[in-house]
């Protein structure tokens, strides 16, 4: 009987000791699990005011001093020059829809795949409207620093936009001008 009520307190307390190490991963593991999901959830926030051209609370989660590594061109720096290029964009497409498709996120990072659609009827890039629908995908790497954007890189259909616009011929399309000759003693 002894061995027993000396088998059972060992027991009760490895158990124990057990249960207080779960707890703590399982603490750690949920504080990660609600960092990731800030993250994602900030990421939508964020687009959705892309996507609705209200931008005034875009500083509670871009720093001033956010660094666009894949600029677009004229791009100014920071924070104004961002919003001031979203701005010009959303002009050129005013029913700009932004959609995440999967956006997960690791510590201080987020990456995501959206799809972004719209109608070209405003002046796009010093360009007038051509009046055609655009449909692209694209992804994205975004750094955060104390929980907000500091520094982003993109990838998007870029040349599948400017297509769609007709701006430019589909690839692999032969030159508007394939088979015309030069006039004689032109040189191209």
């Amino acid at each position: 009987m002894k061995h027993l009520v000396v088998l059972i307190c060992i027991s009760t307390v490895l158990l124990s000791s057990c249960m207080k190490k779960d707890s703590a991963a399982t603490d750690t593991t949920m504080k990660v699990d609600s960092t990731k999901q800030k993250n994602i959830d900030t990421y939508k926030v964020v687009q959705g005011m892309f996507s609705s051209g209200k931008m005034d609370d875009l500083n509670k989660y871009i720093a001033d001093d956010f660094n666009e590594h894949t600029p677009w061109p004229g791009q100014k720096p920071g924070l104004a020059g961002l919003k001031e290029g979203m701005t010009g964009f959303r002009a050129g497409f005013p029913d700009l829809k932004i959609t995440p498709k999967e956006v997960t996120s690791d510590g201080d990072w987020i990456f995501a795949h959206y799809n972004m659609s719209g109608t070209n009827t405003g002046s796009f890039m010093g360009m007038p409207p051509t009046g055609k629908k655009i449909d692209i995908d694209g992804m994205e790497l975004i750094k955060l620093t104390n929980g907000k954007a500091t520094d982003h890189w993109e990838y998007n259909e870029g040349r599948k936009m400017m297509e769609q616009l007709g701006l430019m011929p589909p690839m692999g399309a032969p030159p508007a001008d394939a088979g015309k000759t030069m006039p004689a003693g032109k040189k191209g």
